[in-house]
């Protein structure tokens, strides 16, 4: 299950573009922790993957305004209404997760909401969140956190539902690949019933990488 995955999901969201499960308004609840992480660290430039139709970057622009914003998805309906969304200085690419067409160590954060549940590779997805971000750079991942019966249940459904979702990964899974991936000082939390904030860090320039 690779490009049919993929197919799925963009076939899918490209449908959906005014919907209101596309312009995030379940999700809503989570922005809060991002954009509470965002204030802290005050990045000059943010990059939004998987970003839909900009529902979160909406947000980060109307509270951080000085903040350059990027978003990347595979969907170019999302994109396009990613781009009529926002403001002209935000740049919005169309683009799968797994093989970015973005340059190295260009952002200073990197957010993932809902969205590494559609990936069939997804330590390649961190792989590439953490190629692009600058050193000491954050990664900021949001996405499904369910006790496990229900998980179960959830990943038996994904290939039957028409979204391209593929698999909601447990707490160790997570943290094993964004650890994998060369991420340090991992910070795992639920921050509701159904969903998970994952924050870590770039190492920075001076420092050695370790890979797991």
């Amino acid at each position: 299950m690779t490009d049919s995955a993929k197919q799925k999901s963009k076939s899918y969201f490209d449908s959906h573009r005014k919907s209101r499960l596309a312009r995030g308004g379940y999700w809503r609840h989570d922005y809060r922790y991002q954009l509470e992480e965002i204030g802290r660290i005050r990045p000059d430039r943010l990059i939004d993957i998987g970003c839909g139709p900009g529902a979160f970057l909406c947000l980060v622009e109307e509270a951080f305004p000085d903040i350059q914003l990027n978003a990347l998805d595979i969907s170019p309906e999302m994109v396009s209404e990613t781009r009529e969304r926002l403001s002209d200085t935000a740049i919005a690419t169309v683009g799968d997760s797994e093989r970015m067409p973005l340059d190295s160590a260009q952002y200073q954060v990197v957010t993932c909401n809902m969205s590494i549940h559609h990936y069939p590779h997804p330590q390649d997805a961190l792989d590439e969140m953490y190629r692009i971000l600058k050193p000491g750079g954050t990664l900021l991942l949001n996405d499904m956190d369910c006790v496990a019966p229900i998980r179960a249940v959830a990943n038996w459904l994904f290939p039957r539902l028409p979204g391209g979702d593929v698999k909601m990964y447990n707490r160790e899974e997570i943290e094993g690949m964004v650890r994998k991936a060369g991420f340090r000082n991992i910070q795992y939390r639920k921050i509701s019933p159904f969903s998970f904030q994952c924050v870590a860090e770039k190492q920075p320039a001076n420092e050695t990488l370790t890979r797991a």
